[in-house]
């Protein structure tokens, strides 16, 4: 039978990599088997190569990631993936003036638009158009991300 999985075999053995380092950073599969629903056993062999078709169930996965204190089985899914993982840090309530908050929106959507059609007038962007370019739309989504989680926060709503 031909195998039609998109994951690779060294994809697999990353995975397993990555549980037995957030077993180990939990403190180890025995002091963490209470805190998620397999015993000790199950967890090492989760994180054993030999063992190739027991694989952690993504429920175990973030209870152990919970348990290390960060997302080492998350970051490994992610960069397989070509993903970054980035934390929400969270909102401090804000006494901006939201008129302020978005003439600052509107500016920066400003700079960014006119610094995009002046790099795009030739046909294409180059490097040196990039490197102005990139931190513009950096800022962007950061006051994007800034005030989304403002209305989030003044509204109850989550998105």
């Amino acid at each position: 039978m031909m195998d039609l999985r998109k994951s690779t075999g060294d994809m697999r053995l990353a995975l397993k990599a990555a549980v037995r380092r957030a077993v180990a950073l939990a403190g180890g599969g025995r002091s963490v088997e209470n805190a998620t629903r397999v015993s000790h056993s199950v967890l090492s062999r989760y994180g054993l190569p030999e063992h190739t078709d027991q694989h952690c169930p993504l429920d175990v996965a973030i209870d152990l990631d919970l348990e290390a204190g960060q997302p080492v089985i998350l970051a490994a899914l992610a960069e397989m993936q070509g993903y970054d993982i980035v934390r929400r840090e969270p909102v401090a309530p804000s006494d901006t003036p939201w008129c302020a908050k978005i003439s600052a929106m509107v500016q920066q959507d400003g700079r960014v638009t006119s610094t995009l059609l002046e790099a795009i007038a030739d046909g294409q962007i180059s490097p040196a158009e990039a490197r102005c370019i990139i931190p513009e739309l950096e800022r962007e989504i950061e006051l994007l991300r800034r005030v989304r989680e403002r209305v989030i926060a003044e509204s109850g709503v989550r998105s």
